[in-house]
């Protein structure tokens, strides 16, 4: 990047020179010869092979955040560049010689170099002609090298953050395993003396479920169509438990089977919707689960038939369930992703997902939950 970079600058540089010094170029003003430009390309290119080697050096001292050290570098710096800057005169004498065949003004050069008994007119030219490229040389190689630096910053940040989201949404989804799982259990246990074959059918449902679950935690995404199916999964559980009583229905368009959401999102809702739903005795409860996409937002309204909440749940109010929910939607979405419950206009209370519809799952897995 070096020999690129730095060069391009030359590059430019030398054409500006040539340019400018083309009228003059072949010809002697004031009794010093003025180099053609073919001499000038290999007296810009001999005094760019110090100035590579003294970029690498410069670059690899760095710059400390101490400022005696940084006085310090750009002192050792300054000496750099004007080392290659006094360099300069012998790529002009060679130049001359070689390639003009001027060997009177080549050793008259060469001469006045060596002794150093010249004023300062001998050295305004290699200044004016070189210090400027060799800094702007410097100066872009080192915003180059910063902007890569804090471009693989940002990608390594990216990549840790990516990787915490998933391990606390890895976290999230265990903790609902062992909840759920718990609620099960204990609705079995009451069934078995009074309805042992309604158990028997409710057990075989629940190790369907499971399995879904234990499948779907080795990722931290799946696409909404599986996420749908392990919900049916868990909604036959609770119509084994609640038969008649209870009605399911899940509406999805094929746009927003496509679209990625966290691995058992929906599930507590649906769980949060039946227990806070059901009466004894009352009528029968009606769960609908709808999802959509509207304008690259992936909506998704988990309604029960009763009943209706009078205004909005404060986040203060959630419960297990719904808690865990709210944050393994930070966890996966940031603040680009809003949860809502409160009362629906056509009845009940719903809970309503405003998520990103994202079209392909994350890129870091989720480890298995064992």
């Amino acid at each position: 990047m070096i020999w690129a970079l730095g060069g391009l600058c030359w590059l430019v540089i030398m054409g500006t020179a040539i340019l400018w010094m083309m009228p003059t170029a072949g010809t002697t003003m004031g009794g010093m010869y003025i180099i053609t430009n073919r001499a000038r390309v290999v007296q810009h290119l001999l005094v760019f092979v110090p100035a590579a080697l003294s970029y690498r050096f410069a670059l690899a001292m760095g710059w400390p955040a101490a400022p005696p050290r940084r006085a310090a570098i750009t002192l050792v710096n300054s000496m750099l560049a004007l080392a290659v800057v006094a360099l300069s005169p012998v790529a002009t004498a060679v130049a001359a010689g070689v390639i003009d065949g001027d060997w009177g003004d080549m050793r008259d050069t060469l001469e006045a170099w060596a002794v150093q008994s010249v004023g300062w007119s001998f050295w305004t030219a290699p200044l004016r002609f070189f210090l400027p490229p060799y800094v702007l040389g410097l100066c872009a190689i080192a915003l180059v090298l910063t902007g890569r630096r804090h471009h693989r910053e940002a990608l390594r940040a990216a990549q840790l953050a990516s990787a915490y989201a998933a391990a606390r949404l890895a976290m999230l989804s265990a903790q609902l395993q062992p909840h759920f799982l718990f609620n099960s259990l204990h609705a079995i246990s009451t069934l078995i003396e009074d309805s042992p074959r309604q158990a028997a059918t409710m057990l075989a449902r629940l190790g369907d479920f499971l399995r879904h679950a234990l499948e779907s935690s080795h990722w931290p995404w799946i696409d909404l169509a599986t996420e749908l199916a392990g919900l049916e999964a868990y909604l036959a559980i609770q119509q084994t438990r609640f038969s008649d009583r209870l009605g399911i229905s899940i509406d999805a368009t094929p746009e927003s089977l496509r679209a990625y959401v966290p691995s058992l999102l929906l599930q507590p809702l649906a769980e949060n919707a039946i227990q806070h739903g059901r009466s004894e005795g009352g009528p029968t409860l009606h769960v609908r689960v709808t999802a959509s996409v509207v304008a690259e937002r992936l909506l998704i309204v988990v309604n029960n038939s009763n009943p209706q909440l009078p205004k909005d749940l404060s986040p203060a109010d959630y419960g297990h369930g719904l808690s865990n929910v709210s944050l393994r939607l930070r966890a996966a979405y940031d603040d680009d992703a809003r949860l809502t419950i409160g009362p629906d206009r056509q009845g009940g209370t719903s809970a309503w997902l405003d998520l990103p519809a994202r079209r392909a799952a994350a890129e870091s897995p989720e480890p298995s939950v064992s």
